[in-house]
């Protein structure tokens, strides 16, 4: 079961497809791909994600000790499939108490991650500076530049599979995490690391600005 569907970029309500459109329209963005929070049945929709996405579902493979999936959200609709996942993740920060990140696989011009990192744009602006964190990717070294946020979080933006690869983290010393080396795993090519996932109690950020 997910959440009615909002805007990615905003979380604003959304017109639905009709005679004249066969869009999602946001007041503020226009046409857009209508973004769905899981609010039960997080396991099976992830499955179902695996099977369907156009895009990566990206998993820990392994899961940091003691981390959890927290949330699972996407962009797109049933007849297309998403054009963007995210998988929310929480556990213990490596300088103590809670946190949460959230990793996600988009499309160009979705606004998903631009607005889970807190900036205006749908798309990251040029990446000027040099890359400060790397993951490994669907068994590739995948470089992660730094995207300004509010002084809550922490984001970096890379690509992988031909589309962006956020991850976003609060606090913003969990960013800290990014320093062991974190695999990621596409879970379109493997459905059984759903298997190994522990699923605990909910997120606070995927539908969160």
């Amino acid at each position: 079961m997910t959440a009615p569907p909002v805007c990615p970029a905003c979380l604003g309500p959304l017109d639905p497809p009709d005679v004249w459109s066969d869009r999602w329209r946001c007041g503020r963005h226009g046409d857009v791909e209508p973004f769905h929070e899981a609010q039960s049945s997080r396991e099976a929709l992830l499955r179902s994600l695996g099977r369907t996405s156009q895009v990566p579902v990206w998993l820990p493979s392994p899961m940091p000790v003691h981390w959890f999936a927290s949330g699972v959200g996407w962009a797109g609709d049933d007849r297309s499939g998403a054009h963007a996942t995210a998988l929310s993740t929480s556990g213990p920060s490596p300088v103590g108490g809670p946190a949460e990140m959230v990793l996600v696989a988009e499309a160009p011009r979705i606004g998903l991650g631009a607005r889970l990192a807190g900036l205006s744009g749908s798309d990251p602006a040029r990446l000027d500076a040099a890359p400060e964190a790397k993951v490994e990717a669907a068994g590739h070294p995948t470089a992660l530049w730094p995207v300004t946020t509010p002084p809550d979080r922490a984001a970096f933006v890379g690509e992988a599979l031909g589309v962006w690869l956020w991850c976003v983290l609060w606090p913003a010393d969990a960013a800290l995490l990014l320093l062991e080396q974190l695999v990621i795993e596409d879970m379109r090519d493997d459905a059984t690391l759903v298997d190994h996932l522990l699923f605990g109690a909910p997120g606070s950020h995927l539908s969160s600005l």
